[in-house]
């Protein structure tokens, strides 16, 4: 006697509209059945794609009519595409089904396998199921690509978020306050990597309640998404691009732009490198800066101990034997910042930077301590609960002594909370108003610093790994460097760049003046 199996398939992403609903299929195979004389073995109820075979039921049905190979079945359903909606996988399954003796069915699309010719048929139901198939993925693709375009996230919200839907049914990420707090504290804290390294900071931010792992926090700190942005990757021939995203940013682009600077000097082993610990030392402060004017290896740096004192090099680590006095490039670096000053078109331009940067943060620091602010008062108003709770006799001593002790715990933390973001819009201020002083005064800036902004702000006059030049420092300097300082053109070339679009270098150079300014007056506080 025949198997029949009655197979039932409707995907999740699949509307259960007439003609592909579950109970619609049913309906009609088993009217099917009673007209042809079959008596049903089984039904399969399948909630699944038909991209591919790979299953549940089907592997499970599978699975037993191979047990069963030798005794004739018949798998029944309504149409070709609940079978398979690709042609290739589709042959591949109907010839194995065919060598264990199952025939297969469509009762609305019936096919007569000893005709030849009906293959032809087959063939063109399977292919536009699969045409049909790719068109509803294609546009789904479009949907997404044109919502990523139109700065909307679409998937699940990133820590320090969470999907929200308005009362009119569209999705949107909302910031989610005790986790954007502590990623708001870890970026600020990345800037200061005199006192933090990237490690570090993770474990900071861990211990303090937020709950990723060590690999999803280091692609935390490199998401735009906190800065407000969204970055599409490449769509069909569009390349990737980053747009301006339509939720809240929870960091400034300027705080987002500045970590990003730091990691990627990390990432080129630069001694500033945030996954290790390594000591800088003050007399080989240009070490993996330098390149040999020889062979172009990357110069080290070591000392020599001499008769009354120890001298330092910065040497090559090829063959050649190329290696010059530290204290030579050290001293003209120094006397450059000293005697240089930046042009006035460039002047006005850095303190245009430091009013937006300032304007920036006071909004962020606005917004935070009115965050800080609402959850004191609910602390306090929970005591103030406990103690009522506790009167009435609806609470023991030892609960009410329990709940006062956490919340007064909590609105210290809060309180330092609040002094620590006072303090950093204190050095932001003077920050804003002290950039031009820092600017005209770089050089002395630069020598009363520690050796780690020493070693940021040679960064910022070599970018990328330089040749020595002994005796002329100069000529050894970043093109957007000697621009700054009006050491390749003249004036009125200047001018006629700063009236155009200023090149993203310039500007990253004075937001990173500004950021070693900040960091200094915090210390200072």
């Amino acid at each position: 006697m025949q198997a029949v199996y009655l197979y039932i398939r409707v995907s999740t992403d699949e509307q259960a509209v007439k003609g592909y609903s579950q109970r619609s299929q049913l309906d009609r195979l088993v009217h099917y059945c009673k007209d042809h004389n079959l008596i049903v073995t089984k039904t399969i109820f399948e909630d699944y794609s038909a991209k591919t075979f790979n299953r549940p039921e089907w592997n499970k049905l599978f699975a037993e009519l191979k047990l069963t190979k030798n005794r004739s079945s018949l798998i029944l359903f309504t149409y070709w595409d609940r079978f398979s909606r690709n042609i290739m996988d589709a042959y591949k399954m109907l010839e194995r089904l065919q060598n264990m003796k199952v025939s297969i069915q469509a009762i609305e699309q019936q096919i007569d396998f000893s005709i030849p010719e009906s293959k032809i048929m087959l063939a063109m139901y399977w292919a536009t199921s699969e045409v049909e198939n790719d068109k509803r993925s294609r546009n789904v693709r479009l949907g997404m690509q044109k919502a990523r375009l139109e700065g909307r996230w679409i998937n699940k919200a990133p820590l320090g978020y969470r999907n929200k839907i308005t009362s009119d049914g569209e999705k949107y990420i909302a910031i989610y306050k005790p986790e954007a707090y502590i990623i708001r504290e870890a970026f600020t804290a990345i800037v200061r990597q005199n006192k933090y390294c990237l490690t570090e900071i993770y474990k900071d931010a861990v211990s303090n309640g937020l709950n990723c792992s060590r690999s999803a926090f280091y692609r935390l700190v490199r998401n735009p998404i906190y800065c407000g942005k969204i970055k599409i990757p490449a769509f069909e021939d569009k390349p990737e691009k980053i747009v301006e995203g339509t939720h809240e940013r929870l960091i400034p682009v300027v705080l987002f732009d500045h970590v990003q600077r730091i990691i990627k000097d990390a990432d080129l082993n630069h001694p500033m490198k945030l996954t290790s610990k390594r000591i800088a030392n003050e007399n080989l402060i240009f070490r993996g800066v330098l390149q040999c004017p020889n062979c172009g290896n990357t110069l080290t740096g070591s000392g020599s101990q001499g008769h009354t004192k120890k001298y330092y090099y910065y040497h090559c680590m090829g063959r050649c034997s190329y290696r010059v006095r530290s204290d030579l490039i050290n001293l003209s670096f120094l006397s450059f910042l000293k005697k240089n000053r930046v042009v006035e078109p460039f002047l006005e331009l850095a303190n245009s930077i430091s009013k937006e940067i300032y304007g920036e943060e006071h909004h962020d620091y606005i917004q935070k301590k009115e965050e800080i602010k609402k959850e004191m008062e609910k602390l306090i108003d929970r005591g103030f609960n406990a103690q009522k709770l506790f009167s009435n006799g609806n609470i023991d001593y030892d609960d009410y002594i329990l709940i006062r002790s956490r919340c007064q715990e909590s609105l210290k933390d809060n309180t330092d909370k609040l002094r620590q973001q006072a303090l950093k819009i204190v050095a932001e201020k003077h920050t804003e108003k002290g950039t031009d002083y820092i600017i005209n005064h770089l050089g002395e800036f630069y020598e009363n610093s520690d050796t780690i902004t020493k070693q940021r702000i040679i960064r910022l006059f070599f970018p990328e790994k330089v040749k020595v030049i002994e005796g002329n420092i100069d000529k050894m300097l970043s093109e957007s460097v000697k621009t700054i300082f009006g050491l390749t053109v003249s004036a009125s070339k200047i001018k006629e760049i700063h009236g155009q679009q200023t090149e993203q270098e310039i500007v990253e150079f004075f937001k990173e003046l500004y950021f070693l300014g900040y960091e200094q007056n915090l210390k200072n506080i």
